[in-house]
């Protein structure tokens, strides 16, 4: 029965979204496989028995966190309780590094084999977790090349298994089958609002978004505006605030690609959506607002102390930054064409903008939009740039699949 048990953690939507995928495969060539544990709505529906929703601990910030404290203290002993039972013959822990590393030195001491699925980003901050993550973690399976080197460096088997949202989203779509599909109205300009993924993101970047939306609409009235949720429990939060401003908003459920995909420019919150929206091809904006005391402390005292300084945002600047240094990145080309976007934090040029904190206002994003409206080249050098960025998520086909590695981790095949 062991080896035909996994228990999983998926602490985020993000997470959910890329085990969903994983659990469907794992269905699908293994049937009888069983797999339980904390995840989302995706993996209930790929076939994973919920011991706990991940809302029960998904926070953002310090303030914030403070109010899930028993939540997350009865998932960690859910957890503890079935790692100890003896039932199941592996461990994926999911991204989520600050309870899932912890999650890993229990597997590993109840003699459970621990194969981890979306490397926490220790390439932007806490490098030293590197040895921690060695020592508990059998096999490390990747989402992005260049964290395949950096485990197999620190003497960690690792594998770049290719991104999750390589093959959800398709490279060339027909936009306007695509705006039937979705109702849009195939004649307007339309431009994506993606607030993000939890209560505590939408509830401050929501209102900006959509005073920016305000401002566009005043040059440009023949706009419309859609708005993918990230999950039907948000929906009673996102109409409240649409409510409070003039913004003709359409909300579409669980479509997030197809949306970005069928439009024409978006504003996107930091997270998942900024990796979704490069690959559906959209012309973005990135923003990000943190509660000011989280904030202070990651730019005052995290950045400096712990902090890679090539730490952005966007996953499609870290990528771009990463590949820089190997002579070839979307950067390169941004450049080439005459295009400079300079990070608004430290000056160096980027792929796509970010407008973080105090730099993330309705003024700044709605310019942003209006750029994307009127400037053509850049729209044609972005565009080049999220071409590069597939093919540099893609997996390589000597690679093993995702599935495959965990079963082979199944039957203790961890070398």
């Amino acid at each position: 029965m062991k080896k035909n048990s996994i228990l999983l953690f998926a602490g985020e939507a993000s997470g959910d979204y890329h085990a969903a995928a994983l659990v469907r495969d794992l269905k699908r060539l293994r049937p009888e496989i069983r797999v339980s544990g904390i995840g989302g709505d995706n993996l209930a529906a790929a076939g994973m028995d919920l011991l706990h929703h991940y809302r029960d601990v998904n926070t953002i910030g310090l303030s914030e966190g403070f109010s899930k404290i028993r939540n997350i203290l009865s998932v960690y002993n859910t957890m503890k309780s079935e790692l100890k039972s003896g039932k199941h013959g592996l461990f994926i822990p999911v991204d989520f590094p600050d309870v899932n590393i912890r999650l890993c030195g229990l597997s590993r001491n109840a003699g459970v084999p621990v194969c981890y699925y979306i490397s926490p980003q220790i390439w932007a901050w806490r490098r030293g977790r590197l040895r921690k993550i060695a020592a508990r973690v059998d096999r490390m399976m990747t989402i992005f090349p260049f964290e395949e080197d950096l485990y197999r460096a620190a003497g960690v088997k690792a594998d770049f298994v290719g991104h999750t949202m390589v093959k959800d989203i398709p490279e060339h779509v027909d936009k306007s089958e695509l705006r039937h599909t979705l109702g849009m109205d195939p004649d307007l300009y339309a431009v994506a609002l993606v607030p993000g993924s939890r209560p505590a993101e939408i509830r401050r970047m929501l209102p900006v978004m959509c005073s920016a939306a305000q401002l566009f609409l005043e040059h440009f009235p023949d706009t419309q505006f859609a708005l993918p949720l990230a999950g039907d429990h948000l929906s009673k939060l996102v109409r409240e605030i649409l409510e409070t401003h003039h913004v003709p908003v359409s909300v579409y459920s669980g479509a997030a690609s197809s949306v970005m995909a069928a439009s024409d420019s978006g504003l996107v919150t930091s997270g998942t959506a900024t990796l979704q929206a490069a690959l559906a091809g959209m012309p973005h904006a990135v923003a990000y607002i943190l509660d000011p005391l989280t904030w202070f402390v990651a730019i005052r005292v995290l950045k400096p102390l712990v902090m890679n300084k090539d730490v952005h945002v966007a996953i499609a600047n870290v990528l771009a930054i990463s590949a820089e240094k190997k002579g070839d990145s979307a950067i390169r080309r941004m450049l080439e064409a005459g295009f400079r976007i300079p990070c608004q934090e430290c000056g160096r040029p980027l792929f796509v903008p970010e407008l973080l904190q105090h730099q993330a206002t309705a003024e700044h994003l709605a310019q942003w939009l209006v750029r994307f409206r009127i400037e053509p080249k850049l729209l044609e050098a972005m565009g080049e740039g999220f071409t590069w960025l597939r093919t540099q998520l893609s997996p390589r086909e000597e690679n093993r699949s995702a599935a495959g590695i965990v079963l082979d981790c199944l039957e203790n095949k961890m070398r």
